[in-house]
């Protein structure tokens, strides 16, 4: 595999937790790359279907590459995951055997210098999953009020230094719009002072992603639809890559585990992480974590 192309994470721990069979019919809810729906469709082999939803239109398309050879077992569908009743419905599908959900940037996302991912990006600064979404980075650098930049930067990066880099940005701003991606992380690198291991911007590029896409409401409301559309003994895995993301899971897992009469079961009873092996081949997994849950 080349180094410019999308290596699925966790994808030995995926295919194993979610315990697929032949005939088992799956949803992968963030198809990007393709790479674990190409290994479902090898593991549900010869009949398994599979449903591949993306909010990205240039994902689905790259799925539909990548997934020809199974065109006749899967369905590809541009949407946001929230919605995954909807797009179940459209597609003749009521229940589901398993169900992943891959809250990773994609490697083709933070290539693609006009999606202002990548603090090298000299494009515009978009950072919005689709283009349906009203709101880009940019009118939320250039627009919100500088109280609500710190906020965002707090809450959503987690970020110590989030009045600076706030205050920083207004400043910059009222000489002149911040255009690029690349021209905000020069930006906030400049304001930090010394800089370590991992780029100063990473967190506040965090949480502006998080603010344009509306990530943790999106992750809040699907958990719920998506116990609902297991069948029983259907399982569901969520990898998430940040803290926050990480924290809605395990919250809204561990009580449905502990009710009277629970509606699931813990499949991994502690998170699972990335091999070391895995994580010196493909950098980009260090801060995956996977839970994986069962209908009862």
């Amino acid at each position: 595999m080349s180094k410019s192309e999308h290596i699925p994470v966790l994808l030995n721990e995926v295919i194993e937790g979610l315990d697929l069979s032949s005939n088992d019919t799956v949803i992968d809810a963030t198809v990007g790359g393709a790479g674990h729906a190409q290994a479902i469709l090898e593991k549900t082999a010869p009949s398994g279907k599979l449903l591949g939803i993306d909010w990205d239109a240039k994902a689905i398309e790259r799925a539909r590459e990548h997934l020809k050879r199974f065109s006749n077992r899967v369905i590809l569908k541009t949407g946001n995951y929230t919605d995954i009743k909807q797009l179940l419905y459209e597609s003749g599908i009521n229940k589901v055997n398993a169900i992943l959900l891959d809250l990773g940037l994609s490697l083709d996302q933070l290539k693609d210098s006009s999606r202002g991912f990548s603090f090298q990006s000299e494009g515009p600064l978009d950072m919005r999953f689709s283009d349906q979404m009203d709101t880009t980075a940019f009118d939320i650098v250039n627009t919100w009020p500088e109280n609500d930049l710190v906020q965002i930067f707090q809450e959503y990066g987690e970020e110590r230094r989030a009045a600076r880099a706030a205050r920083n940005i207004a400043t910059a701003r009222s000489h002149a719009p911040i255009n690029t991606a690349k021209d905000l992380a020069e930006l906030v690198m400049r304001g930090a002072g010394r800089r370590g291991k991992v780029h100063p911007a990473t967190r506040i590029f965090q949480a502006l992603r998080i603010a344009t896409n509306h990530e943790l409401d999106n992750v809040k409301q699907a958990l719920p639809n998506m116990i609902d559309m297991l069948s029983s003994e259907g399982r569901l895995a969520v990898i998430t890559f940040h803290s926050l993301e990480d924290r809605i899971v395990k919250q809204y897992f561990k009580p449905l585990a502990k009710e009277e009469n629970p509606r699931i079961k813990l499949i991994n009873k502690k998170v699972i992480k990335p091999s070391r092996e895995e994580q010196v081949k493909n950098p980009a997994s260090r801060s995956a974590k996977l839970r994986i849950v069962e209908k009862i």
